[in-house]
């Protein structure tokens, strides 16, 4: 894989491509914010190393910068800062994974491929259904019954989860698996707290809830065409 290391300290940004090296990747280093944006706008890279406090631009401005320009790079973001707040600022911001310094080469690695993993499993049009909403995996599109909806980065993954599940129970170990990547449950309501936002945007105009709640079990979207 060819990767963009995005890290201001010169030592650990030398070791991070050192151990990518001893993995068969090719690394480019950007060592602020603003050079990671032209690098990453101009030049094509299988995966993004993102640290979040940098000169210029942070990590956030990056990630969410972006994804505005439509660069749609995995992003692994690396930082020191490890509280339930900030992973859930980075992912918001448009990263799709979050791992805490110092860590392991191969977890990157296999964190990056688990990515690649899930792009892939996107059909060649992108676009499922569900009653009246159509999402376009592709394009980050969703739109109900005409409607055109804006969805940031993880009520878009919770929507295409439940559609891509349509007519069973997407539970909560599912959410934490798919759209953070967890192997475990945290000890928050983050997935009732995000299902409660994915319902707003899609009962914004008066519509019917389509998701249905399976008490104690998770969630699920009923296609009745």
């Amino acid at each position: 894989m060819r990767l963009l290391v995005v890290e201001d300290d010169a030592r650990a940004a030398r070791m991070l491509v050192s151990d990518m090296a001893d993995l068969g990747h090719d690394t480019v280093v950007a060592s602020d914010g603003r050079a990671a944006l032209l690098q990453a706008t101009d030049e094509p890279f299988d995966a993004i190393l993102l640290d979040v406090m940098l000169p210029h631009v942070d990590g956030i401005g990056v990630a969410r910068a972006l994804r505005d320009r439509g660069v749609l790079v995995p992003i692994v973001m690396l930082t020191a800062l490890g509280d339930l707040d900030q992973r859930l600022i980075g992912l918001d911001a448009g990263a799709d994974d979050y791992l805490v310094k110092p860590a392991a080469p191969v977890e990157i690695e296999a964190r990056i491929k688990a990515i690649l993993r899930r792009s892939a499993r996107t059909n060649d049009h992108g676009v499922m259904r569900a009653g009246d909403i159509e999402v376009n995996e592709i394009k980050h599109r969703v739109v109900r019954a005409g409607r055109v909806l804006s969805l940031p980065k993880l009520e878009f993954q919770m929507l295409c989860e439940l559609i891509r599940n349509k007519n069973s129970v997407v539970t909560r170990q599912m959410f934490y698996k798919t759209v953070w990547d967890y192997d475990f449950e945290p000890a928050t309501n983050i997935v009732e707290s995000y299902i409660r936002r994915v319902r707003a945007q899609l009962c914004a105009a008066g519509e019917s809830d389509p998701i249905a709640t399976i008490r104690g079990v998770g969630y699920m979207i009923v296609d009745h065409g």
